[in-house]
Formats: C-alpha cells, sequence, structure tokens
C-alpha cells in the first residue's frame, strides 16, 4: 500500500510540473500531458480510497477551470492544493 501513496505523490509531483511549465508558456500542446497525469492521478486514487478519491477529483476539477481559463489566481491556488494533498499523502 506504501507504494501507492508514492506513486500517487510522484504523480501529483508530475502533475505541479507540468503545471508550472503550461503556466510560463500558455502552450496548448502541454495539456495532453496533464491530462494524462491527472487519468493516472484518478486511477491510484480510486485504489486508495474514498476520502483521497474526493480530494483528488476537486483537485481534478481545479486543473479543468484552469486549463480553460488560465488565470494567475486560479493557478496560485491549484498549485497550493496539489502541495497541500501531496503533504496529506506523506502523513498517510
Amino acid at each position: 500500500m506504501e507504494d501507492i501513496f508514492k506513486d500517487l505523490s510522484d504523480c501529483l509531483n508530475t502533475i505541479i510540473n507540468l503545471l508550472k511549465d503550461f503556466d510560463l508558456t500558455k502552450d496548448d500542446y502541454k495539456k495532453p500531458g496533464i491530462r494524462a497525469n491527472q487519468i493516472k492521478m484518478l486511477s491510484i486514487a480510486k485504489i486508495i480510497g474514498n476520502k483521497v478519491l474526493s480530494d483528488m477529483e476537486k483537485l481534478n476539477s481545479d486543473i479543468d477551470e484552469y486549463l480553460s481559463n488560465p488565470e494567475e489566481t486560479i493557478f496560485k491556488k491549484l498549485i497550493h492544493d496539489a502541495v497541500n494533498l501531496q503533504n496529506d499523502l506523506w502523513e498517510l
């Protein structure tokens, strides 16, 4: 089970880095990579359980909102929430 939490944390780290890169460039070609990691993140969260899954679904929704409307305020909140989720995973 510990490996699953590590996989999810790694996936979150990848998404955070991809979002930071997208924020700098606003390059639409980066969106498929972000979306692929969203799917992976949700798949892993389903294995872990309800609380983690609901948090990941909320984050996923926020990512979709940001990719549709890349505003700086949305980006900052999104990164903050993703980092907090990643920290919470290490506590589990």
